[in-house]
């Protein structure tokens, strides 16, 4: 794993791709800048465990490059990519990771401490609001799948 700290944001290309990313789509570069301020960025290997089940909360991660899956008991739940997040949950309630978050490939993840997380969200309603409306997206989606 290597760390990088953020630099400056004039012409960002990680700025860019969170322009593109659903989740923070209708977000000013204004907010786009304080995210990326907030955040450091880590990369990761092949077959890197970057958070493990029952572990407690380190913070938001946002993928920028490569993509992971999900896993629990043996199962892959999900995989994500570049413009998706993980982390969520646990920086939220502050309870234990819920699954294990593997790179399935070489990957890059902008990563917001808890306390910047919830420091985002509380001063920006529209991060907040764009974050909800995410929890509500994929908890409709995980009750349609238990369902059918």
């Amino acid at each position: 794993m290597e760390i990088m700290k953020r630099r400056g944001t004039g012409g960002d290309p990680v700025i860019e791709m969170l322009e593109k990313a659903s989740l923070w789509s209708g977000l000013d570069r204004k907010d786009l800048k304080f995210i990326v301020q907030l955040s450091k960025e880590r990369k990761y290997e092949t077959g890197e465990v970057i958070v493990r089940k029952g572990e407690g909360t380190v913070g938001f991660y946002l993928i920028l490059e490569g993509s992971v899956e999900i896993r629990s008991n043996g199962s892959t739940l999900s995989k994500l990519g570049p413009g998706q997040f993980f982390g969520e949950m646990s920086v939220v309630d502050n309870q234990p990771r819920s699954a294990d978050v593997v790179a399935i490939e070489p990957s890059r993840c902008l990563i917001l401490s808890a306390w910047s997380f919830n420091s985002l969200i509380s001063e920006h309603p529209k991060i907040a609001l764009k974050v909800l409306q995410e929890f509500v997206r994929r908890l409709r989606n995980t009750n349609k799948a238990l369902t059918e």
